[in-house]
């Protein structure tokens, strides 16, 4: 008791054994501060503050710390604490997953963890199976243990990216700001990466399998980072009696209607509309759209989360009543692409007379209000639905900066351009194009929204134009 007071008096850092930790697991956990810095999306010409927050890492093969994506997320300065070491190491982001919140990272001093075991993985854990979360939760400086069970296992939506859905654990150890990051371990192997809590749960976090990490740290083998594949098709389930018989399914048959292909896609140029997809990579698909894995009943995407971006999938479906074996090349597509959050990089934009463009991504949805029914139908719906499109990118008129020259004009703010002079506004550059090319005695913008447009004197807005830079304190008219 003696010793144990005198060590805290001290500060020095303690990690006791338990079942399912071991001390020689400590060294491998570390600690990281992260001076993060973002760009305001309603004024893309500008950044906020810096803010500063922590998270957890482990220590992998190859002098390498695996972490969250979110944990190291538009880093301006990355710091590392070793275990029981108070000195601050300065890092690197070496590849980043957002799209499944991992993340790896290095000490800019290649030599700084050689003489730390680096921590191996292990499969996933099964249900009711205790696991051991470690990190350094609410900022705290030493390392803290908690240990749980697993509870549930799942495809859920990942919280970072808002899009892509993932194979999760659910444990009742508990998971805090400051964990992220951390290693879950059972038998002293790693068995999954500490990456959510939950709002609406008490006493209950989430931890990304091995299986999704071991995806991101294969993919990342040749050095770049290719992402997940995408199946890209509407379907609906099957679970109704009369809608099988109506597809001509045999009664041992099960599967998905696919009522529509998404352009770019995986399925899109091998499945049809009216097929029956039966099987993804050997796994029969359930009536309901499950598959049976690890003996649970798992949503379809953690099929296709087996495979890389590139690889070959083998196929089983029903088209006709008749029952084919296709191969389906995995590929990331576009759509969902255009609604993954924007990380690391600042924002595009092109201001002219006072007039903010961005492109219609993430952040430019963001700033309008993503639940406004004629953006979302433009950035998610209209690709597909509309044969006609053929744009790099929408192209958004976000707001204005008011001045004489642009105050009078009718429509200004929250609107897709089509054309501008005549243009065709396919992608950001356009706008640059349209505006410096005409030389007619005005500027007409066509927003495609019911005949509306707008209007500026050009002369004028070649004047105004540099005032209003100046008057704003826009330093750059355009970034791309």
């Amino acid at each position: 008791m003696m010793c144990f007071l005198l060590m805290a008096l001290l500060g020095v850092s303690t990690v006791f054994a338990s079942p399912g930790v071991a001390v020689d697991e400590a060294p491998a956990v570390v600690r990281l501060i992260n001076n993060a810095q973002r760009a305001d999306a309603n004024t893309p010409w500008n950044t906020r503050p810096v803010q500063r927050s922590s998270g957890s890492g482990l220590v992998i093969e190859g002098g390498r710390i695996l972490t969250n994506a979110h944990v190291v997320a538009d880093t301006r300065l990355l710091q590392i604490y070793l275990h029981g070491d108070p000195t601050p190491h300065e890092a690197r982001v070496v590849a980043v997953a957002h799209d499944a919140d991992v993340a790896v990272v290095a000490p800019l001093d290649e030599h700084l963890l050689d003489d730390i075991e680096p921590l191996t993985f292990g499969g996933l854990p099964a249900m009711g199976t205790p696991v051991v979360t470690l990190g350094y939760p609410a900022g705290g400086r030493r390392l803290s243990s908690t240990r749980g069970v697993v509870s549930r296992i799942e495809v859920q939506t990942y919280v970072h990216s808002g899009v892509f859905r993932h194979l999760a654990i659910q444990t009742d150890a508990a998971i805090n700001p400051g964990n992220s990051g951390g290693p879950v371990l059972q038998d002293g192997k790693v068995v999954g990466l500490a990456f959510q809590g939950s709002r609406s749960l008490d006493n209950v976090g989430f931890f990304i399998p091995t299986e999704v990490v071991q995806h991101v740290l294969t993919d990342l083998e040749d050095g770049q980072y290719d992402g997940w594949a995408y199946l890209g098709v509407g379907v609906d389930n099957l679970e109704n009696p009369a809608a099988r018989a109506r597809r001509g399914m045999p009664s041992d048959a099960s599967g998905l209607l696919v009522y529509n292909t998404i352009p770019g896609g995986s399925a899109d140029g091998v499945l049809q509309d009216g097929d029956v997809l039966l099987s993804m990579d050997g796994f029969d698909i359930a009536n309901d759209g499950t598959v049976e894995r690890f003996g649970l009943r798992l949503a379809l995407q953690c099929v296709l989360d087996l495979r890389q971006v590139g690889d070959e999938m083998p196929l089983e479906v029903l088209r006709d009543g008749e029952r084919l074996s296709l191969k389906m090349p995995l590929k990331i597509g576009t759509a969902r692409e255009r609604t993954r959050p924007i990380y690391d990089v600042l924002p595009r934009y092109v201001v002219y007379a006072g007039l903010v463009f961005v492109p219609l991504d993430r952040n430019g949805l963001d700033a309008a209000g993503r639940l406004t029914t004629p953006l979302r139908w433009e950035t998610v719906l209209r690709p597909w639905e509309d044969p006609t499109y053929d744009k790099e990118e929408s192209v958004l008129l976000l707001r204005r900066l008011d001045h004489p020259v642009n105050t009078q004009l009718a429509w200004f703010n929250k609107l897709v351009v089509e054309e501008i002079n005549g243009v065709p506004i396919r992608k950001l550059d356009d706008v640059i194009t349209a505006f410096e090319g005409n030389d007619a005695d005005q500027h007409v913008m066509d927003f495609g929204y019911f005949g509306r447009f707008g209007v500026l004197d050009r002369e004028a807005a070649v004047t105004a134009h540099p005032e209003i830079l100046q008057q704003y304190g826009v330093p750059e008219d355009r970034r791309l």
